[in-house]
C-alpha cells in the first residue's frame, strides 16, 4: 500500500510534470512563433529604414543641388542687377547725348534755314546797271574819270576801288574775286 501510494504519487507527479512540460513546450512554441513574427516585423522595419535612408540620401543630394542652384540664381540676380545698373547709366548717358544731338540738329536746321534764306536773297540780287549808279554804295563818293566803278561779284552792287578791294571766293566762283566789305564779312565770318 505504501508502494502503491508512492507509485500513484509518482505517477501524478510524472503526469503533472508532463503537463507542465507540455505547457512549457506550448508556451515555448507560442514564444517562438511570436519571435518569428517579431523577426518579420524587424525585417520589415529594417527594409523600411533602408528605404527611408535611401530616400533621405536622395533628398539630401537634391537639397544640396537646390542650394547650389539657389547660389547660382542669387549670383545671376546680383549680376543682372549690376548689368541693369550699367545699362541704366548707359541709358542716361545716351539720353543726354540724344538731347545734345537733338539740340545740335535744331541748330543745324535753323542754320540751314538761315542759309537757304541767304541763298535766296543772293539769288535775287541783280547786277546793277552802270548807267544808273552815280555814287559808291559804301562811301557815297561820286564816280567819275578818276573814281572808277567796280561791281561786287557777290551782291552785284557797284562800289569804288577802295570799298571793293577785298578778294574772296563766292558761291558762284571758287576763284577769289572782287567783293565789297559787307560781302567779304559775310563770306569770311
Amino acid at each position: 500500500a505504501v508502494v502503491s501510494t508512492q507509485s500513484t504519487g509518482m505517477l501524478r507527479l510524472k503526469k503533472s510534470h508532463e503537463l507542465e512540460v507540455g505547457r512549457g513546450e506550448a508556451e515555448l512554441s507560442g514564444l517562438q512563433q511570436k519571435l518569428r513574427d517579431s523577426q518579420g516585423v524587424v525585417d520589415e522595419l529594417n527594409k523600411e529604414c533602408e528605404r527611408l535612408y535611401s530616400k533621405m540620401t536622395i533628398n539630401e543630394a537634391t537639397m544640396e543641388n537646390l542650394l547650389d542652384e539657389r547660389k547660382l540664381l542669387q549670383k545671376s540676380v546680383l549680376d543682372s542687377e549690376d548689368r541693369l545698373s550699367v545699362l541704366s547709366d548707359e541709358k542716361a548717358s545716351l539720353s543726354k547725348e540724344l538731347e545734345k544731338t537733338r539740340t545740335t540738329l535744331n541748330e543745324i536746321a535753323q542754320e540751314h534755314s538761315h542759309l537757304l534764306y541767304q541763298q535766296e536773297k543772293k539769288n535775287n540780287r541783280k547786277w546793277e546797271d552802270d548807267a544808273e549808279v552815280k555814287f559808291c554804295k559804301a562811301c557815297f563818293k561820286e564816280f567819275g574819270v578818276s573814281l572808277r566803278k567796280h561791281h561786287c561779284r557777290n551782291c552785284g552792287a557797284i562800289f569804288c576801288d577802295e570799298c571793293s578791294q577785298f578778294r574772296s571766293s563766292t558761291p558762284a566762283s571758287k576763284a577769289k574775286v572782287r567783293v565789297c566789305g559787307p560781302c567779304n564779312k559775310e563770306l569770311n565770318p
